[in-house]
């Protein structure tokens, strides 16, 4: 006994020391707190068991609820805080547990419901804790302060997350499988929930499904003659606490029923009781109409491959095939005594032929799985994609003995492949090309045309550069609006196009105003070019849908030289500026600029006598078309 005193009294004097060292480190400690000498001898006590404790613990004082961890909570708690809490209020450090001291009981016990993040570790991995809190209290009943235990719950936690996830997955799995839902009913209050394949199949609302709705609405949606017989079997399975099995028919909206079956296990309660069932229900009204209708002497292996929607099929080891599923015969219209050999080999597309000969060759050359797409003609007279897919069968040796396989029909998925090729093609198109006027989008023409100039710069080839604007193309839509707008866009688009060669390029680069990039071209022949787009677009009037006719005419602006690789950006500069000068000098007119003006040049009003002779230009009057 004496031999235990000097070891209680170090273990004491530890505990006042580390609390000593808490209160001293802590800057957030008020003044007010009494010294450790003076506290209860309850909360003392508390305190040292506690610091002692290798458990993460905290002592919770004063109104607010001021922290005295010991050093597992100090270290557990820092983790997620950032530095030392000792002395910070609850609510600061654990904002959930800030109401504890409002909801826990004189001499009760409380714990906080949810699990809360309490650290993060370098690896990145969650630190959850379940905290369980207990008052102190002195021999006047009063409550002197909270005692708090931190349980470390993380892989409780991660394991319901791993669960969640998984649930998830298989709900997603079985949804996108549009053959398998999953039900769950309550046997007390005999509401059921279910997912969307199940709602889809009784034709009831998924919304409703989900959230839960009566047993009676499934029933509702059974079969007339099958209502009965169901009920029954559920009835039995909940009586007894057993396994719940039932075939039976659903009707569509169509009118035609659909077979499906609905499998449900037993859960029950801590006392054991019958609480609800679990179940799946699987459509399977392909198999039953192949099943009902089978009559030969293969039962059990034909109804395994009759209830496949694909084609099945098996050949011995020399390829010569002994069975086909009646899925063929609904396929290919030929019942299976009119089969030879040589039947499915005629039924091939003929330009697959070759291609299936020699997969199918190297496969039973090779014993390498068969797995192929080809044509295959259906009974309509139409050849329908077939994905044919088989694997050999070994014996002991390793030899083969027997090849299995399945035709599935793909026509469908073939079909949306190939529209979606189109749509790709379309959207495509529609990138490059501008959907009013026919013209390259601003986007593409500066891609082909930079292109372009790279491949002139290379070879020391001369490219044409032309800037065009509709005249007055505002007044032209607020007169005639935007639809008629759009017609004009159209015509000049067309007129246009017409006027130049197709190794050209021509875009529409926003608006009214298109570019054209004028291949192996010099001056004098985009100049040319340009007053021929002029003419065709200004010699007749468009005539709108209503029949009104609007005189239209444009301005160019012309430039042309052999490029350097990256001139795009030049040429631009120089034909917008010569389109200035085109607008500036009356418009419905086209100049040629071959070198750009000055920026001050372009704020000064235009002599033309002079630019005539200036070397930056070289134009004419019938250039300008000054009359």
């Amino acid at each position: 006994m004496d031999s235990r005193i000097p070891e209680t009294v170090h273990t004491q004097q530890f505990a006042r020391e580390s609390l000593c060292r808490i209160l001293a480190a802590s800057s957030h400690l008020p003044a007010a707190l009494p010294p450790v000498d003076h506290w209860p001898s309850e909360l003392l006590a508390a305190a040292y068991s506690v610091q002692l404790s290798p458990l993460p613990m905290v002592i919770l004082t004063g109104e607010q609820g001021l922290l005295l961890p010991n050093l597992a909570m100090e270290s557990l708690l820092s983790g997620l805080f950032g530095h030392p809490c000792a002395g910070l209020p609850i609510g600061k450090v654990l904002p959930q547990c800030s109401g504890i001291f409002d909801s826990i009981p004189s001499h009760g016990f409380s714990a906080y419901d949810e699990p809360i993040v309490v650290s993060q570790t370098r690896e990145g991995r969650t630190i959850w804790s379940h905290l369980d809190f207990r008052p102190i209290v002195c021999d006047d009943n009063n409550v002197v302060a909270i005692i708090g235990v931190a349980t470390d719950v993380t892989r409780h936690i991660e394991r319901i997350q791993l669960l969640r996830e998984t649930e998830q997955r298989l709900s997603l799995a079985l949804e996108s499988s549009g053959m398998v839902g999953v039900w769950d009913l309550e046997v007390k209050s005999n509401i059921s929930t279910a997912d969307a394949n199940v709602a889809s199949t009784f034709g009831l609302s998924v919304a409703e499904c989900r959230q839960g709705i009566s047993r009676d609405a499934f029933i509702d949606a059974i079969h007339i003659d099958d209502r009965p017989r169901v009920a029954q079997a559920l009835h039995e399975a909940i009586q007894n606490n057993t396994p719940y099995r039932c075939r039976y028919r659903i009707m569509s909206e169509d009118g035609d029923p659909r077979w499906v079956i609905t499998s449900g296990r037993p859960c029950y309660d801590e006392k054991g009781q019958l609480t609800r069932l679990l179940g799946v229900i699987v459509d399977i009204t392909d198999q039953m109409e192949v099943a009902l209708a089978l009559q030969q002497s293969r039962f059990e292996y034909e109804t395994l491959t009759e209830t496949l929607p694909q084609i099945v099929w098996s050949c011995d080891a020399q390829g010569k095939h002994d069975y086909f599923s009646r899925r063929w015969s609904e396929f290919t219209g030929i019942q299976p005594e009119q089969i030879t050999e040589e039947t499915w080999k005629m039924l091939v597309y003929p330009g697959d032929w070759e291609m299936v000969s020699k997969a199918w060759g190297d496969a039973r050359r090779h014993g390498t799985p068969y797995d192929i797409d080809y044509r295959f003609r259906h009974h309509s007279g139409e050849y329908r994609w077939l994905r044919v897919m088989a694997l050999p069968m070994r014996d002991d040796q390793g030899r083969i003995t027997r090849w299995f396989g399945t035709s599935t029909d793909i026509h469908e998925s073939y079909l949306i492949s190939a529209e979606r090729e189109r749509l790709a093609v379309e959207l495509e198109r529609i990138a490059r090309v501008d959907t009013l006027t026919e013209a390259l989008t601003r986007r593409a023409f500066m891609d082909r045309a930079t292109a372009a100039i790279s491949e002139a710069a290379s070879s020391g080839s001369s490219v044409g550069f032309i800037m065009l604007d509709i005249d007055h193309f505002k007044s032209i839509n607020d007169t005639y609006g935007h639809p008629g707008g759009d017609q004009v866009l159209t015509v000049a688009a067309k007129r246009i196009q017409s006027s130049v060669s197709q190794e050209d390029l021509f875009g529409r680069i926003g608006g009214e105003e298109f570019s054209i990039l004028l291949k192996q071209c010099a001056p004098h022949q985009a100049q040319q070019v340009a007053e021929r787009i002029r003419w065709a677009i200004h010699q007749d009037p468009v005539i709108l849908d209503n029949g009104m006719q609007i005189e239209v005419t444009v301005s160019l602006g012309v430039t042309a030289r052999v490029p350097s690789p990256s001139d795009l950006d030049q040429l631009l500069l120089v034909a917008d500026q010569a389109l200035y000068l085109a607008k500036t000098s009356g418009r419905n007119r086209a100049v040629l600029l071959t070198d750009k003006l000055g920026a001050h040049d372009k704020n000064k009003s235009v002599d033309f006598t002079s630019l005539k002779n200036s070397p930056q230009t070289a134009t004419t009057f019938a250039a300008f078309n000054i009359r």
